[in-house]
């Protein structure tokens, strides 16, 4: 008997601890997703993360998760980011995280772990047309349009050529700074892992040849796509630019006088807080009742319209708490906001190779050229 109600003890225990062990390894699980969910990066550090948070929203990558592209995927990285994550807890409760968050990000995960997943590095764009197309802050907020070819190129190893020609092969660099804005050395690499060409800043090659040789090879880092696109995802706007694009999707009547000038005029410089904002926007409804009181009245509803989408820019725009606005981090992806191309083009030097000499070009040509029209 005593040994029969030993074994039912056993049986109970056993099962008690096997279903203790499932529901254990299920809320791992769900600890561990809802640590790699947006949700817990975006809101749980709501003030650190605010503005990257709130332009992520309005991305092209909005539904690609943070983890995808910040940790990606295996289980290794995953564990190596929750490590290195531990000593930005105590940074957030005690307040003494840097405002702005610094970039570039250190020790990133390479873009072939990340973003080649989903983009194919090796297709072949060709040429495609962008249109840019902007408004003035006159009366009429006349419209420009600017129409440009761009040769993104790309291409298999051997084959590549135009914008994207380089990741047919590897390409080294050296940045002089923490900002990557200043290039010193530039050398690339053949399909056999062969270096075949190298370039130097002319200004920089007593100190890279004699003065400190190893720096090139001990800080040299290999190029990949967040070098030229470093906002792809967390990409902060001027007003001005999200007027016009609000003019392009109908958010805004561009046939409102002035309305392009009195948004920017309310929004930029960037104001000292999101509420300051939504004043300075609101006062657009009395500009428009002193001078223009009939269109007040006629257009009523498209002011009104103008006026919540300027609101919404504002909360695209308004970051103070985190020192943030839309000049503060470097896009590299073109040359409009940043040195970008010409951070290694029309500066550097071909030192050995079949371009000896010469320096790397830097003809528009090579990049775009105009949409010829009739």
């Amino acid at each position: 008997m005593e040994h029969r109600r030993l074994h039912e003890k056993m049986i109970f225990l056993m099962s008690a601890g096997a279903i203790g062990i499932i529901f254990l390894v299920i809320g791992v699980y769900q600890a561990v997703e809802f640590m790699d969910s947006t949700a817990f990066c975006g809101r749980l550090c709501h003030q650190v993360m605010y503005p990257e948070y709130t332009t992520y929203q309005a991305s092209p990558h909005s539904r690609v998760t943070c983890a995808e592209c910040h940790v990606g995927r295996g289980s290794d990285y995953m564990v190596r980011s929750k490590l290195s994550g531990i000593p930005l807890i105590f940074t957030t409760l005690f307040g003494t995280y840097d405002r702005p968050i610094p970039t570039p990000v250190a020790n990133l995960r390479p873009a072939r772990d990340t973003c080649e997943q989903c983009h194919r590095p090796g297709r072949f764009s060709g040429d495609l047309v962008r249109v840019h197309t902007t408004y003035q802050m006159d009366e009429k907020n006349t419209k420009k349009v600017d129409s440009r070819i761009l040769r993104v190129g790309g291409g298999e190893a051997g084959t590549t050529h135009d914008i994207h020609w380089l990741i047919g092969g590897n390409v080294w660099y050296l940045p002089m700074d923490e900002k990557r804005q200043e290039i010193g050395w530039v050398g690339i690499e053949n399909s056999q892992g062969e270096l075949i060409t190298e370039y130097i800043d002319p200004d920089k090659a007593s100190e890279l040849i004699h003065t400190d040789p190893k720096r090139i090879e001990n800080e040299k880092r290999l190029m990949d796509c967040l070098d030229c696109h470093t906002r792809v995802t967390h990409i902060f706007q001027s007003p001005e630019e999200l007027i016009d694009m609000a003019f392009i999707q109908g958010r805004i009547d561009d046939s409102l006088p002035f309305i392009k000038r009195e948004g920017v005029k309310a929004l930029d410089p960037p104001n000292s807080s999101l509420a300051e904002a939504i004043v300075k926007v609101e006062a657009i409804k009395a500009f428009y009742s002193i001078s223009y009181p009939e269109l007040y009245v006629s257009e009523g509803r498209a002011i009104e319209q103008a006026i919540e989408e300027l609101k919404e820019i504002a909360r695209l725009t308004t970051f103070p708490d985190m020192n943030v606005s839309w000049k503060t981090y470097i896009d590299n992806a073109g040359h409009q906001k940043s040195p970008g191309c010409f951070r290694c083009h029309s500066k550097l030097v071909a030192i050995t190779g079949p371009q000896k000499g010469r320096v790397l070009d830097a003809s528009c040509d090579s990049c775009h050229y105009r949409v010829e029209t009739q």
